[in-house]
């Protein structure tokens, strides 16, 4: 799916080992987020910032280049999603942006979440608005990649029945 707007940059072409493009799309994840500190709407945005044992990079940024994989019961790759990095500030804080739609929904934990939706371009970020030291904020939860029609199907009823 080709989406041209003036503030997307373009997707990322991963090639060599898993650690080399871990650790560009980590300097991206630095730039966009650690750096730039994006704000969603008037919410600065922030990120699970904890390291787990055996890893070296923030449990959000796991969330943003890869997977659950049930069967393995861990966190696999996903190269779809990992190539759309650089998407996810962007479409953050143009999110006012017609090409992009946001609505909060309600899941089934009780959890309201913020969906943000470049629909046109296969990619979703789910956001929770939280309090945090007195501070309003969205708590980036993950972002992926839509690869398929039951995803999009997904996307449109929980659209469908977003709240007021």
């Amino acid at each position: 799916m080709t989406v041209e707007l003036d503030w997307l940059p373009p997707i990322l072409t991963l090639s060599g080992t898993w650690e080399e493009i871990v650790t560009s799309l980590y300097a991206i994840f630095e730039r966009d987020f650690k750096k730039a500190k994006p704000k969603f709407q008037h919410y600065m945005v922030w990120w699970d910032r904890r390291v787990l044992p055996s890893q070296c990079y923030e449990e959000s940024f796991w969330h943003l280049i890869s997977r659950d994989d049930k069967s393995a019961g861990e966190r696999i790759p996903d190269f779809r999603r990992a190539e759309r990095l650089p998407w996810c500030a962007p479409i953050i804080t143009n999110s006012h942006d017609n090409a992009v739609k946001v609505w909060d929904y309600l899941g089934g934990k009780g959890q309201l979440r913020t969906y943000v939706w470049l629909e046109n371009g296969d990619y979703c970020i789910i956001l929770e608005k939280l309090r945090r030291h007195n501070q309003a904020i969205a708590m980036l939860v993950t972002a992926f990649h839509i690869d398929g029609p039951s995803q999009r199907r997904s996307l449109r009823t929980k659209l469908k029945k977003k709240v007021a």
